[in-house]
């Protein structure tokens, strides 16, 4: 029997990797395809530093929620809190706060909001769906209340830095954060006993818990650590925009989970792989920025990002029925 879990194990390790080698040679394929059609601007320095900017805070949060979705959890929450860490820096920076403070309040209004979440789901027991759906609600009301449903600007050297900084003046900060948090999560994922937790739990909870494993902790602690990324990537949007309003990140949610279905997480949990994220991440927001370019109307672009979370998810059963069949 051990063998035969070996071998299993050793299949599905492939079949993941398989999975994600086609991703990226999808990637491949689409960014010479759309470097060809939207020549010369696409392929320009003028258009890559912002489109690799703007996905920088949707493959931060993307990355984290990655590991809240294989545990059988979902945060819909991220794009109010993106919303509501944009209104409270533009407020703080309004009232003459320092830029370095206004970044640890708000990424710890972050931490809270996860915290929240985190409560609900594993304390009180709320689906996270339900629970996040309403809370996201709850985040951007809050940020029209601070904002009165105004932008405000939001302008201060730290906050600058965040979304429009350079290291050694060549490599863009936002990116610096995105491989940083990819790799983080790369380690947890595959080389940490938190990771294997995350897996096992997603797989089947209750083994997990007659086995020791503290499922509640680990789930408030994924929740915990998504609210962050989800503040700091409102910090680089409210950077990269000089404005913070409640509208910020109204939408995004779908735009992130659509990335992590599309990179091969199963929305039941216990499967999904972090270069699986990053490779969905990159393709959703190449394709939108190509479609951008070529003066796509942005309702025709809804029309598009509405169509790909429906085949993506439609793909992910079609293939689950077709491993059930086979079992």
């Amino acid at each position: 029997m051990t063998a035969m879990k070996a071998v299993e194990a050793t299949q599905k390790k492939k079949s993941k990797l398989n999975n994600t080698v086609i991703l990226f040679i999808i990637l491949i394929v689409m960014f010479s395809v759309f470097s060809y059609i939207g020549r010369p601007f696409f392929f320009s320095k003028l258009n890559l530093i912002p489109m690799l900017n703007n996905l920088s805070f949707i493959g931060i949060i993307a990355a984290v929620l990655t590991m809240v979705m294989v545990s059988g959890e979902i945060d819909f929450s991220v794009g109010g809190n993106i919303g509501l860490t944009a209104c409270l820096t533009a407020l703080l920076l309004e009232r003459g706060l320092p830029g370095w403070q206004v970044v640890i309040i708000a990424l710890c209004a972050g931490l809270a909001m996860g915290a929240f979440n985190g409560i609900l789901v594993t304390v009180i027991g709320v689906n996270s769906i339900m629970a996040t759906i309403g809370t996201m609600f709850i985040w951007r009301g809050i940020g029209y209340t601070l904002s009165n449903g105004e932008s405000m600007l939001a302008m201060n050297p730290v906050i600058d830095f965040i979304g429009r900084g350079f290291i050694f003046k060549v490599i863009p900060f936002p990116i610096v954060l995105l491989v940083f948090f990819f790799t983080i999560t790369y380690v947890i994922m595959n080389q940490s006993k938190w990771g294997r937790r995350i897996y096992a739990i997603g797989a089947n909870p209750l083994a997990s818990y007659l086995s020791g494993i503290n499922v509640k902790r680990v789930k408030f602690i994924n929740f915990l650590f998504c609210g962050f990324t989800a503040s700091l990537g409102g910090l680089i949007l409210t950077s990269l925009s000089a404005v913070g309003m409640p509208q910020h990140g109204q939408g995004l949610e779908l735009v992130i989970v659509s990335s992590i279905i599309l990179g091969g997480t199963a929305l039941g949990g216990g499967r999904g792989q972090i270069l699986g994220t990053l490779a969905g991440v990159l393709i959703l927001s190449i394709l939108y920025n190509f479609l951008t370019i070529m003066n796509i109307y942005y309702f025709y672009i809804q029309i598009v990002q509405g169509s790909v979370l429906i085949l993506v998810v439609s793909t992910y059963e079609i293939r689950q029925a077709m491993v059930r069949r086979r079992t």
